[in-house]
């Protein structure tokens, strides 16, 4: 009788202990306990939210497929500055982005996967042959101000596709392009997944017209990942930690995206996990 009364004690103090703590379903806080003077244990820390347990919601079937675009390339190298070159840290997230990507079971296209040129238009052309796609164009920031940081979303102001030209009777014929997607949202999920991992400077998200998220028919989207003026954000992305870290705010964006996606009708939701 004496054992089962200190085993109800035991079992009242923990619970009462969880909601002290906030810990319902899940690893308690750090923190100290004391039963009637005498007993005393250690709450083990949380843990942060893994980029894996916070993915594994993305819902399949039907996932986009992600047109992922390195900025720059063979003799454009982008900004210049701080010992870092743009060209090749666009091409480093890229890759980064990709394998996370890939671990999710999300298809994939890279604009370029070594150091060569590509005009925007063939950037958009590659975009274009992939229906039900997004398309992430990866870039670094520059600025006459040494001072300016942090990171920012572009997405265009209104699309400009191949549907929108002259027509056969010689009129202009805008069509499918004034309801054409923006990015507005997209950007919206990258801006704040950016913000929230890097606590990086929230530069916000703003509409541009930009040739390559004009010209591309899904949503599109630029993102300045920080500025290689900047002596404190250069020595940030000069670190292969913190690029990985970049990346991974770059794939969370697209999974919260993914899972503001319809679903098709009929179908129940199912979860993505890794490996498939």
């Amino acid at each position: 009788m004496m054992k089962r009364s200190l085993q109800q004690q035991w079992r009242r103090a923990w619970a009462a202990g969880c909601r002290a703590f906030s810990v319902r379903h899940a690893m308690p806080c750090v923190g100290l306990v004391v039963l009637a003077g005498c007993l005393t244990f250690v709450i083990a820390p949380d843990e942060e939210p893994s980029l894996e347990r916070k993915v594994n919601g993305a819902i399949t079937p039907s996932l986009l497929t992600v047109v992922i675009d390195p900025g720059h390339g063979g003799p454009d190298e982008g900004a210049t500055v701080n010992g870092l070159t743009e060209r090749d840290l666009t091409l480093d997230v890229s890759l980064r982005v990709e394998k996370l990507l890939h671990t999710f079971g999300f298809p994939t296209v890279l604009t370029r996967r070594d150091n060569r040129h590509l005009s925007l238009e063939t950037r958009a052309d590659i975009a274009n042959e992939h229906d039900h796609s997004v398309f992430l164009s990866i870039h670094f920031n520059q600025s006459r101000h040494g001072s300016a940081s942090g990171v920012e979303t572009f997405y265009a102001t209104e699309k400009l596709t191949p549907e929108s030209a002259w027509n056969w009777v010689g009129f202009f014929h805008k069509g499918e392009a004034e309801n054409a997607d923006t990015g507005e949202t997209l950007a919206g999920c990258l801006q704040s997944a950016l913000v929230t991992r890097t606590e990086a400077a929230n530069r916000g998200i703003k509409a541009r017209e930009l040739y390559i998220v004009r010209n591309v028919r899904a949503p599109a989207v630029l993102i300045e990942g920080g500025f290689l003026s900047n002596a404190f954000d250069a020595r940030l992305l000069g670190n292969p930690e913190y690029r990985e870290r970049l990346a991974a705010a770059i794939v969370e964006g697209v999974v919260t995206y993914q899972k503001m996606q319809p679903r098709p009708s009929g179908q129940p939701p199912r979860l993505a996990r890794a490996g498939q």
